[in-house]
């Protein structure tokens, strides 16, 4: 379970980390100041973050949804994601900054609601084998 929380953690890590990226990049274009951030808007980082982002929050999410049919939370997940993605085609800052602010706490949930989850399942789970009697 150690290795699944890890992931978790460093799917909360990775999506805080681009919200930071995605919300100063869209406030330094709005206050023209670009020019001094060329790092800010490298469409390659994006690209790997958002890569990043979606096959850890997979790797991280699936075998929760295969094994305990979690399907709120890859939802929430999957539209965090969308709403993240939809936020680049915006044009009015402030729905944009809404949109990617509210995406990465989406995702940034899943994750947190997914730790919560596989703990209480663990917890279930050696109860039941101590009140079955079994050792390990």
């Amino acid at each position: 379970m150690n290795k699944s929380v890890f992931i978790d953690k460093l799917g909360i890590c990775l999506s805080l980390c681009c919200g930071i990226h995605c919300l100063s990049t869209t406030i330094f274009v709005a206050i023209g100041a670009l020019e001094l951030f060329d790092l800010a808007v490298n469409e390659k980082l994006e690209f790997a973050m958002s890569c990043g982002i979606l096959l850890i929050g997979v790797a991280a999410l699936l075998p929760q949804l295969i094994a305990q049919r979690t399907y709120g939370l890859m939802a929430l997940f999957i539209g965090g994601f969308i709403l993240v993605k939809t936020s680049e085609n915006m044009t009015t800052l402030w729905t944009q900054l809404t949109l990617l602010s509210l995406g990465i706490l989406a995702i940034t949930g899943a994750h947190y609601f997914n730790i919560k989850s596989k703990r209480k399942h663990a917890e279930y789970i050696k109860a039941v084998k101590e009140a079955a009697g079994y050792r390990t």
